[in-house]
């Protein structure tokens, strides 16, 4: 029994691949900012832009959680940072681009380069409780669960035509 259609399972898809290609390119943009922005001026525009809202309400999960998660990302140095953000968003900016274009290697190696993303992550999540490492790891998990649906359908019709 198939919960949804297959013409809706390749929309899902399509969906998931653009939002994964805009992702890559935002994370290569931001490691490329940082390696000439320093963590104080990334901190004086974030308090420039929420500033006003962060005072009003200081107490708010939402703001506490966004600065503990600042403040973890800044004990670690930034050229740590800029490696991780360059090298995963070409990796996926890469893998995405095979996908959108239904390069029928693509599938398969972005499922295992996703999943090995994702048992990273997993890992991760044992000693940092963080809203929005769950949020990208449900969604990895949900994008190779459709990228493995789109391949099996995508090599069911390549058998047929030939």
């Amino acid at each position: 029994m198939k919960l949804l259609s297959e013409k809706k399972y390749h929309w899902l898809f399509r969906w998931g691949v653009f939002v994964k290609l805009a992702v890559s390119f935002g994370e290569i943009v931001v490691g490329v900012a940082l390696t000439f922005v320093s963590y104080a001026t990334i901190k004086q525009a974030i308090f420039f832009f929420v500033g006003n809202e962060m005072a009003e309400t200081p107490r708010d999960f939402f703001w506490e959680y966004a600065a503990r998660g600042f403040h973890d990302v800044t004990a670690s140095p930034a050229s740590f940072w800029v490696f991780l953000f360059i090298s995963h968003g070409i990796v996926k900016l890469f893998l995405a681009w095979g996908l959108w274009k239904e390069k029928i290697w693509s599938f398969p190696l972005s499922a295992v380069v996703f999943a090995g993303f994702v048992v990273y992550q997993l890992y991760q999540l044992t000693y940092l409780n963080s809203f929005f490492l769950w949020f990208i790891t449900v969604f990895d998990i949900v994008l190779i669960v459709l990228i493995l649906h789109e391949y099996r359908r995508r090599k069911k019709q390549l058998h047929i035509a030939v």
